[in-house]
């Protein structure tokens, strides 16, 4: 996977960087088996930390539509994933996964509706 296509490891300041970052880390398919354990762990304790915290809020944002700054394909490149037809199902089912005792957030629009 060549760097260009992984932009976030390349700069932090890009939208969405601390996700994308902890995504490749604990649940790419090269890794998944070994880390995506301690990710829920991480998640589920309060000690998680900011970068814990940025990433509960960035998944948050993206769970509940808001993409802008994304670039097309970074979910899926991240992760890897491959059990999804769209990020947003896989969104959806990460916070499941991580945060089960909260609803998954919804967008504005849903909320109003």
């Amino acid at each position: 996977m060549s760097k260009s296509r992984m932009y976030w490891l390349e700069d932090d300041a890009v939208p969405f960087a601390t996700f994308l970052q902890i995504i490749q880390t604990y649940y790419h398919p090269e890794v998944r088996h070994d880390n995506f354990a301690e990710l829920v762990q991480l998640a589920r304790q309060d000690g998680g930390g900011d970068k814990m915290a940025a990433f509960k809020q960035e998944l948050a944002q993206l769970v509940s539509g808001g993409r802008e700054g994304l670039r097309p394909n970074a979910i899926g490149i991240a992760s890897g994933y491959d059990d999804w037809a769209t990020d947003e199902e896989f969104l959806a089912w990460l916070w499941n996964e991580l945060y089960p005792s909260e609803p998954v957030p919804s967008s504005a629009a849903d909320k109003s509706n």
